[in-house]
């Protein structure tokens, strides 16, 4: 069951982004969308209980639930990956630092 983004008491920033809240922003958003892409069930639970603000990610970073959940999208990233250019990989490297440097809404 995922929670709605609407539900979610997020706290200001994840524990593991040292306070910086555009990066826990970041971070919450990568974790909905490797929620949604998912089809590991223990996976979405725990991804719903980190955004809730019931657990941390600390908490759930070295789970063999949380590692299997992430262990199909590494692998298809790094395929992607691997089919890039030098000069995309740049750009999209580029494209991450500025998003994380924009404020988000």
């Amino acid at each position: 069951m995922t929670i709605p983004e609407s539900d979610v008491t997020e706290p200001e920033n994840l524990d593991v982004a040292r306070g910086d809240v555009a990066l826990s922003d970041h971070l919450r958003q990568a974790l909905r969308v490797l929620q949604d892409r998912s089809d590991n069930e223990d996976f979405k639970r725990l991804v719903d209980e980190v955004l809730s603000g019931h657990k941390s990610l600390r908490d759930v970073y070295d789970s063999q639930a949380f590692a299997a959940g992430l262990d199909d999208g590494v692998r298809r990233f790094r395929q992607r990956w691997e089919r890039l250019t030098d000069e995309e990989r740049t750009d999209l490297a580029e494209q991450g630092r500025q998003a994380l440097r924009e404020p988000r809404p």
